[in-house]
């Protein structure tokens, strides 16, 4: 018979596996009750071309600076020029056109000159800053800080990461987040303590409750243990119970297998089964870095769909559409927003790229989240970007994250110089939407 020490030893060799990439030391999250409000921060890793997302089709320079790569004005007849999207300076890139559906209904906000004001050019650096919410290396992120600050009910998956198994710097922290690829992505199973057909009388995870419920010195690696345990189990079993015969609510659309698709899918089951999932980071990853080829050779050189860059960002945007949809009843209730480290140079480079810049486009859908452009350039001339080369900062990424967190999650306005140390906080006013 197994010993309850040999128990413990494998149990912590499982629970450090499955809740890779927590730091800190761990603690139940206080969050709030099922029902509340959701932040879901989605990262485009590798620097996207806010000037390519969203290009400014209403500036003669831009075709000046991109004459390979700079994308039309909308033309209705023509499926290689962007999307009107009413605004006289902007508009969307083609392959984001499953995001029209949320943008005519006046659901989604575009910011196209957002950064980390005080970043660089490093994906490493600005990946880790953004996610900690100063240019430092502290260990809590900012989702993680604002979960430490609110005070609510104890749940596991208050916090989570969602769609891939390793931590995003955002979430980690004193609190416990568990990173879960998607439903059956684990599954706490051994053999010698199945019963029934299946493994359906799974006993190991019974016994490991059991356990965790003997009182234990605090502060003490058996304690971290057991209450990671608890952790463990009880989101693998809230994750498996929401994504029990699911079926996706989308008028025929489904979630692809990306990162994206499954953190966007397992989000809506969570939410639709009534989890307080209250914050959530999600990636999307398409091969943002585009240093070459950003566009394919020949004439259809935006609508190409066996191009990988377009596909995929088609792609990504039919998942987003799919989780409107999905969770249309409760889309109050949700804010996604979407951002990146940085931009791309505005001017192309000899191979018809971009490379690492400054400013992007960031952009938002649901929830309190008003209609139309934010602050925003007015030109490209080479005289008024940041150094000659990048697009300049109209809206710190701070800003819009602390405006959610006020506006839609009915946070202390004083807790901003909290959740990002030492900001001073500007309210652009872009989360206005009335319920």
């Amino acid at each position: 018979m197994t010993t309850r020490r040999e128990f413990l030893k494998s149990s912590a060799l499982m629970t450090a596996a499955s809740m890779a990439g927590v730091a800190g030391a761990p603690q139940f999250a206080f969050g709030q009750s099922a029902g509340g409000k959701t932040l879901i921060k989605v990262f485009m890793r590798g620097g996207a071309d806010g000037l390519h997302l969203f290009p400014p089709v209403g500036d003669p320079i831009y075709y000046q600076h991109r004459p390979n790569i700079a994308i039309e004005a909308p033309l209705d007849s023509d499926a290689n020029t962007a999307l009107n999207i009413g605004d006289s300076y902007r508009a969307m890139n083609p392959n984001l056109e499953p995001l029209m559906e949320i943008w005519n209904a006046g659901r989604m906000m575009v910011a196209p000159s957002t950064a980390l004001e005080e970043g660089n050019r490093s994906h490493f650096d600005n990946q880790r800053w953004i996610g900690n919410g100063a240019r430092s290396n502290l260990i809590d992120g900012y989702l993680n800080r604002y979960m430490q600050s609110v005070d609510g009910v104890n749940d596991p998956l208050r916090g989570a990461v969602l769609g891939k198994t390793n931590m995003s710097a955002e979430a980690a922290g004193n609190i416990v987040v568990p990173a879960i690829q998607d439903r059956d992505g684990f599954n706490l199973r051994n053999n010698n303590f199945c019963a029934g057909n299946g493994c359906a009388d799974n006993q190991l995870t019974e016994l490991m409750r059991e356990i965790s419920s003997h009182p234990v010195v605090e502060d003490t690696m058996e304690a971290s243990v057991r209450e990671n345990q608890v952790i463990m189990v009880e989101s693998i079993a809230q994750v498996q119970e929401a994504g029990e015969n699911y079926v996706t609510n989308a008028n025929g659309l489904e979630y692809s297998n990306s990162r994206l698709g499954r953190g966007l899918r397992l989000a809506a089951q969570l939410l639709k089964a009534g989890v307080p999932l209250e914050v959530a980071a999600i990636d999307w990853n398409i091969g943002w870095d585009t240093h070459s080829n950003q566009i394919p050779g020949g004439t259809n050189r935006f609508a190409d769909q066996t191009f990988g860059y377009h596909r995929r960002m088609r792609e990504g945007a039919t998942d987003f559409l799919t989780f409107y949809r999905d969770i249309s009843t409760i889309i109050d209730d949700v804010v996604v927003l979407v951002g990146t480290e940085f931009g791309r140079t505005v001017i192309e480079n000899g191979s018809r790229g971009t490379d690492h810049g400054y400013s992007s486009t960031w952009f938002a859908f649901g929830g309190p989240t008003g209609p139309g452009v934010g602050p925003d350039i007015t030109t490209l001339d080479v005289n008024s970007l940041y150094r000659n080369r990048f697009t300049p900062i109209r809206t710190e990424y701070k800003d819009l994250v602390a405006e959610i967190m006020v506006r839609h999650m009915n946070m202390p306005e004083q807790l901003v110089s909290t959740i990002f140390p030492d900001h001073t906080f500007t309210n652009h006013n872009l989360f206005n939407r009335s319920s």
